[in-house]
């Protein structure tokens, strides 16, 4: 996120019955104003995100959200991994998930996101450059992980390719290992990702997960499915 973040604003999504709510079951946005260490409601905006509308549509609606929360740039929700959250996160808001709402749960809230704000000059999502997938081919990524296990104390498999899914749009992605990534098949099982296995010569696997056939390059791209964070904010 560019410039300073206003600390002093928080929207938080809620249904019809005024419960917390994920953007998917909301109906309405409301944004509250901290005053000294409490916090109060201050508006409340009309929301409902449009069935079946597609990815284009939700891109629309959800920069609307944007325009209509101005300054605020904290959001406050139930947990829903879809693009939604993945589409605010790359208009530069701060997500925190919660299981129920209160208002003097936004202090903590509040907290956490200046103190995540004062780590930006740490490399994005922790790991160096070249731990993540690379472009060999239009549309053809590799990653070896045996290699990024060696160069970079930071690298995880997860964060790796699922920041690489929600941000790239790919065709293929091959990733060479001694052992599988035990969350992969139901990943790409939610995901309708294709997944083939090979056994190479040195004893390495060679994994190749692919797009179908019949689905673009960035159908994936803006929904969320890596919290770096390590705590309920994203």
């Amino acid at each position: 996120m560019q410039g300073l973040l206003d600390g002093s604003r928080i929207a938080v999504f809620h249904d019809a019955q005024g419960a917390l709510a994920a953007p998917t079951a909301a109906s309405a946005v409301a944004v509250y104003v901290r005053s000294e260490n409490d916090w109060s409601e201050d508006k409340r905006h009309v929301f409902s995100l449009t069935d079946g509308g597609g990815l284009a549509q939700l891109r629309e609606q959800m920069h609307a959200l944007a325009e209509n929360l101005g300054a605020c740039r904290i959001v406050v929700g139930a947990e829903d991994h879809g693009a939604p959250y993945g589409v605010l996160d790359k208009l530069g808001f701060y997500i925190c998930m919660m299981d129920r709402f209160e208002p003097m749960a936004l202090e903590g809230v509040r907290k956490g996101v200046l103190a995540a704000v004062q780590q930006t000059t740490k490399p994005q999502c922790g790991m160096l450059p070249g731990s993540r997938p690379r472009e060999i081919a239009p549309g053809r990524f590799f990653l070896d992980m045996c290699e990024a296990k060696i160069t970079d104390p930071l690298f995880t498999a997860r964060e790796s390719i699922l920041v690489f899914v929600e941000t790239k749009p790919f065709v293929q992605l091959q990733v060479r290992c001694e052992h599988e990534p035990r969350w992969l098949p139901s990943f790409a099982l939610v995901t309708g990702l294709e997944i083939t296995r090979e056994e190479l010569e040195s004893g390495l696997k060679l994994i190749t997960v692919r797009q179908p056939a019949d689905r673009d390059a960035d159908a994936l791209l803006g929904q969320k499915w890596f919290d770096g964070t390590g705590c309920s904010c994203g």
